[in-house]
């Protein structure tokens, strides 16, 4: 009998009454798995992700989440934080699309997450024992589950803290230093209302805005522009890399705070450049910290804080 959705918390086993479906879930949690069951799920390009091989024995994390829970996407962006972060050091993130109403690469584009997704992981809810949404796990490098998700976090800072301590124990001398401060989460995971702040957001920018404004901002480059001042970092393959290396670069410019608050971030390649752009709360075209850097050598071309 397959599981059914409570709202991002728990799957539960048929549609019985709240009482017999609290016993089934304590059922289901007593039944642990140590060990990542193998898998091969596509990308939304039509690649096929198989695990443990594309895993090369590293160190591996899974964020199973659907677009419609309020939690998943809150825990989001330090996922996102942590696939930067973690990138050079080998640590491989897929967050994996379950029990999927809508379309979960229009829902990463409209929060300007980059991480990698797998899509079609409802195969896996058994596999993986999936009692609720988001279901969070570190797996080390042979296939061993060291961290799960707790179901009641205080707040999704605390899951973020959780998972960089276990990558790091993992790492040993590859470990990556933990961020001086994190932003905070969304009101819905708050258990001191003192915490409360105003965080209503406006309505995310649509892609194509965003595809000619950067088609604009490139006309303006001059061919014998780029910042002498900047190595280049060598050839940048994806818009993972662009990404993991405007915000190498704008931290160590603008500091972590001013970093953390340019979230959500969006990447776009056009005419061998690969522009980055810091959108925050605002999400005014070109009003946040811009990179253009070029693709074949990761030379840095400009790097502002909007239209500058």
């Amino acid at each position: 009998m397959k599981r059914l959705v409570n709202i991002c918390s728990v799957f539960l086993l048929g549609a019985g009454l709240a009482a017999q479906s609290a016993v089934a879930e304590t059922l289901l949690l007593k039944r642990e798995l140590s060990r990542a069951p193998a898998f091969e799920l596509k990308t939304p390009y039509g690649d096929t992700v198989r695990y443990p091989k594309d895993a090369l024995g590293n160190p591996t994390v899974l964020m199973f989440w659907p677009s419609w829970c309020p939690y998943s996407r809150a825990l989001q962006p330090y996922v996102e934080d942590i696939w930067t972060d973690y990138l050079d050091a080998g640590v491989n993130v897929w967050t994996i699309s379950i029990k999927e109403t809508g379309d979960p690469v229009a829902t990463m584009q409209e929060r300007g997450l980059n991480f990698p997704l797998l899509l079609d992981g409802d195969p896996l809810l058994d596999t993986y024992l999936i009692t609720r949404t988001p279901w969070l796990i570190v797996i080390d490098g042979q296939q061993k589950i060291v961290y799960t998700r707790p179901s009641n976090p205080p707040t999704p800072i605390h899951v973020a803290k959780d998972v960089r301590r276990v990558l790091n124990s993992l790492l040993g001398d590859k470990s990556v230093p933990m961020p001086a401060s994190f932003p905070l989460p969304y009101d819905l995971h708050l258990k001191d209302k003192s915490e409360l702040v105003d965080r209503t957001a406006p309505e995310p920018i649509p892609t194509e805005q965003w595809v000619a404004w950067v088609d604009q901002y490139i006309a303006h480059l001059k061919p014998e522009e780029r910042r002498a001042d900047i190595a280049p970092r060598g050839p940048l393959k994806n818009g993972k890399a662009a990404l993991a290396l405007a915000k190498s670069l704008w931290a160590e410019a603008y500091g972590v705070a001013e970093l953390r608050a340019q979230a959500p971030y969006r990447a776009f390649f056009r005419k061998d450049h690969w522009i980055v752009m810091g959108q925050g709360l605002d999400r005014q075209l070109g009003q946040g910290l811009v990179l253009a850097v070029r693709a074949d050598s990761g030379q840095v071309i400009r790097m502002s804080r909007g239209d500058q």
